[in-house]
């Protein structure tokens, strides 16, 4: 455990980013939670967390919780279609703040994970996304660009007892659909990567972990 790591959580206050914090937390580490809104933040305090107001379209008050040995763990997400570029303008603001490292999280079936999945799966992809798939990929790609991660992962939900792993984009098979994976286990793999930083400049794919039976 390296309980000194300084994470700093983009969209805290979201699904994804709430168990990110708490993931962080659990670890020892030293959190920093970006809100839009810290008011709306729900959380107990804990001496191990400082909540900071930012707006990614405001890149200052993002480079204000950020420094040089931060890693940045991201579960900025839109809720909806109205706010494509939100993604893109975050991945721009957590940049020019040059953290030591992010851990990004995006959905496999996009940009540069297409062949994952399969052809049909993929032209669904991009029309339910819309105008969003570009910021998607636009952001993906100057967070993998940075020499950074970026996590790819499938439809989230809040299940829990599945264990997952973190396969390079090079190593998995495609699949017609991906799989499902809980928030709380993409927050692990993204926080694991946040401690290893193993596989700077790629692509991984949540996997659940097969029984050894």
């Amino acid at each position: 455990m390296n309980e000194s790591l300084r994470i700093v959580v983009l969209g805290a206050s979201g699904a994804t980013g709430s168990r990110l914090v708490d993931g962080a937390l659990a670890r020892g580490f030293d959190v920093h939670a970006i809100a839009r809104d810290p008011a709306g933040f729900a959380h107990d305090p804990d001496p191990l967390l400082t909540v900071h107001r930012g707006d990614v379209t405001d890149a200052d008050t993002i480079a204000a919780a950020i420094t040089r040995e931060s890693v940045v763990v991201s579960g900025l997400g839109v809720r909806s279609k109205r706010e494509a570029g939100v993604l893109t303008a975050g991945a721009l603001a957590v940049l020019h703040a040059r953290p030591a490292a992010v851990i990004w999280l995006g959905a496999v079936g996009t940009g540069r994970s297409a062949a994952a999945v399969g052809r049909l799966t993929h032209r669904m992809l991009r029309a339910g996304f819309g105008a969003e798939y570009d910021d998607k990929t636009t952001a993906d790609g100057l967070i993998l660009d940075a020499n950074f991660t970026v996590i790819h992962s499938g439809p989230l939900n809040d299940k829990e007892g599945t264990a997952f792993e973190a396969v390079p984009l090079a190593a998995t098979r495609r699949r017609f659909f991906p799989h499902f994976v809980s928030r709380a286990g993409v927050a692990q793999l993204m926080l694991d990567e946040a401690e290893s930083r193993r596989h700077p400049g790629e692509i991984l794919i949540p996997r659940p972990v097969r029984s050894a039976s």
